[in-house]
């Protein structure tokens, strides 16, 4: 799965609302990734796809031991993850380089044995670590490199993507014309599809304080 990808298929929304005809998949295609992006990403502040391959991201450090990272990570294939030891914001020296479950471990630790798998949402120091102590408290001190995002789009979430979609596909049936780039302002305009936004934000969503 791509970022970009929806939550939910055409092949899963036709069975949802029981159609048979394809010749609207492209229509509900593009319906269902504007609600998927432009709605829930935007009220849980995460994202439920996932990198395609591992990606290199830059986090700043908090002179903690745990560092909370505001992105999830989904896998721990191809996990790289490079540390700015000696502060000059250059993660390509020797001995920056750190190893996983050695110097530090990734959390919750059992994120992916849950019934439905969560993604990992901290790194941690291992106090066992010869190489640091804690994050450097300084901007761009870790770079890591994963698989971002959610190991698999969890079920609510899906289906809460098809039932905001067909009741948007419902809407433009009736002739109100509704704008993709906005969408998460037309959810508004349905009571039922407002509600499970509601619950899905609760359930989902990434807290608004900084840990």
């Amino acid at each position: 799965m791509s970022l970009d990808a929806p939550y939910a298929s055409a092949k899963e929304y036709r069975a949802a609302v029981g159609a048979a005809d394809e010749k609207n998949d492209t229509v509900i295609t593009a319906l269902l990734k504007a609600v998927s992006h432009g709605c829930i990403d935007k009220r849980t502040r995460r994202f439920f796809s996932k990198d395609a391959a591992a990606v290199a991201r830059l986090f700043d450090g908090n002179g903690r031991e745990r560092l909370w990272l505001p992105a999830d990570i989904a896998s721990t294939a191809g996990i790289v993850a490079k540390v700015d030891l000696n502060g000059d914001y250059d993660v390509g020296d020797s001995g920056e380089t750190i190893t996983l479950n050695t110097d530090y471990w990734l959390g919750p630790e059992n994120a992916a044995l849950e019934p439905e798998p969560q993604p990992f949402e901290w790194i941690e120091v291992n106090p066992s670590s010869a190489v640091l102590s804690c994050w450097p408290e300084q901007r761009r001190a870790l770079e890591l490199t994963a698989i971002y995002g959610w190991p698999a789009v969890p079920g609510a979430v899906r289906e809460a993507t098809i039932l905001i979609a067909r009741e948007m596909r419902d809407l433009e049936k009736a002739g109100l014309t509704l704008q993709l780039a906005n969408i998460d302002q037309q959810v508004n305009l349905s009571p039922v599809a407002f509600s499970a936004v509601q619950r899905i934000q609760a359930d989902y969503a990434r807290p608004l304080t900084k840990r």
